[in-house]
């Protein structure tokens, strides 16, 4: 069985992160995509700080968003 309650982050699973969503993990920002990428922009993360022990390392808005309908694993709740 899953443990749907634990908390994702680089070091947990490696192969759900990108070289720079795992860059903004680890200076503690929120690396959710907050839009599209336009010609020659790779860099489309919010950047917030992140919260603490939070999914993905995600700030308090994006923890929230995710937790509405994933599980802290990322799985969907439905």
């Amino acid at each position: 069985m899953q443990d749907r309650n634990r908390i994702v982050t680089p070091y947990t699973d490696p192969d759900r992160f990108t070289p720079e969503e795992k860059a903004a993990f680890d200076a503690g920002k929120c690396c959710w995509d907050v839009g599209d990428s336009h010609w020659g922009q790779r860099d489309t993360m919010c950047h917030q700080p992140s919260q603490p022990g939070a999914p993905f390392g995600y700030c308090v808005v994006h923890a929230h968003r995710l937790l509405e309908d994933h599980w802290p694993d990322g799985s969907p709740r439905r």
